[in-house]
């Protein structure tokens, strides 16, 4: 899928890598020629990617709040990061997106499909102890509703017909 987003950027696109976690998925699109922007709120996975992908920028802060002091950007990509807003957030994340995206910028989104939050996906045990970890599924109809008319659908692929996992490219327009 990064392959196929780098077809509709720009040579050397400067992407922004939303929810970047430890950087590794930064890391991969820096091979293939972009110059990527991490932000997570994480401290902890922010500085485990400054140590690994030290040719990358990563950054500390939350994407439901203004992070345009990064820049702005010809793509971004949001790997499984809306998982963890429920829908009422939605439109503040596509919000603060927008306001960093060029002009006919393009997004990578990866959403679990569905509706609501997912218990079997929240609830999770690390050690001996329970943590709801806040899981929501999202359908491509409730993306492009919290969307505002700002992004339009381009591309979808799903890996195989079991997968509840779609990937998704928009369009800001």
């Amino acid at each position: 899928m990064f392959k196929r987003l780098l077809t509709y950027l720009p040579r050397s696109p400067r992407i922004l890598d939303l929810c970047c976690g430890v950087g590794s998925d930064s890391d991969r699109l820096n091979q293939l020629g972009a110059s990527v922007v991490g932000l997570d709120f994480s401290e902890e996975s922010i500085k485990i990617a400054r140590k690994n992908y030290p040719k990358n920028d990563f950054n500390v802060g939350n994407m439901l709040e203004d992070y345009s002091h990064l820049g702005r950007f010809d793509g971004c990509i949001l790997l499984a990061g809306l998982v963890h807003i429920p829908n009422n957030r939605l439109e503040m994340a596509f919000k603060q997106l927008y306001k960093v995206l060029k002009k006919d910028a393009y997004v990578l989104i990866i959403v679990n499909d569905g509706i609501g939050k997912s218990e079997r996906m929240s609830l999770q045990t690390v050690d001996g102890e329970d943590f709801d970890r806040e899981f929501y599924d999202h359908t491509l109809d409730e993306l492009l509703t919290a969307s505002k008319k700002q992004f339009e659908f381009v591309y979808e692929h799903v890996e195989n017909s079991e997968s509840l996992w779609k990937n998704y490219i928009f369009k800001a327009i």
